[in-house]
């Protein structure tokens, strides 16, 4: 089963103050051994980095510099897959924001959906369901409560 993990789930998992830390914690550790065959997008990297540096959005932020070094080790390493939007992402995307009545922010879930589908990924683990439930050709899952 492919998983690709949102970016609450790296927040989680380098943020020491979090209480799901432990979980997100391992949820990394077990995509690293293999036993999860997880992916990441690059705007997960990116809004990852946007968070986990913001004094107003985590208890414990990590300075920029360290923040860099952690997504370009995430990035890099071999065992987390990694996809991209490709460029029939943003005609599906659009669509979707006319059909689905989407604004604002929520087309950044949209984009990780569509390229999700894109990819041939089965799920995602994100703490936020309701999110990306209105897009049914994935299946989302909240390690926080499921596993």
């Amino acid at each position: 089963m492919k998983i690709l993990l949102d970016t609450n789930i790296l927040v989680h998992a380098y943020n020491q103050a979090s209480p799901h830390h432990k979980v997100a914690s391992s949820i990394i550790e077990r995509s690293m051994s293999g036993e999860i065959q997880a992916y990441i997008a690059q705007q997960v990297l990116f809004e990852f980095f946007a968070v986990i540096t913001n004094v107003k959005r985590v208890e414990l932020p990590l300075p920029p510099d360290k923040a860099a070094e952690l997504c370009l080790d995430l990035w890099e390493c071999d065992e987390i897959e990694k996809i991209a939007a490709s460029e029939l992402v943003p005609k599906e995307v659009f669509n979707l924001v006319r059909s689905k009545r989407l604004s604002g922010s929520s087309i950044f879930d949209c984009i990780l959906a569509v390229s999700a589908k894109v990819n041939k990924i089965d799920v995602i683990y994100t703490e936020n369901v309701r999110d990306f439930n209105k897009y049914g050709f994935i299946t989302v899952q909240n390690p926080f409560v499921e596993l």
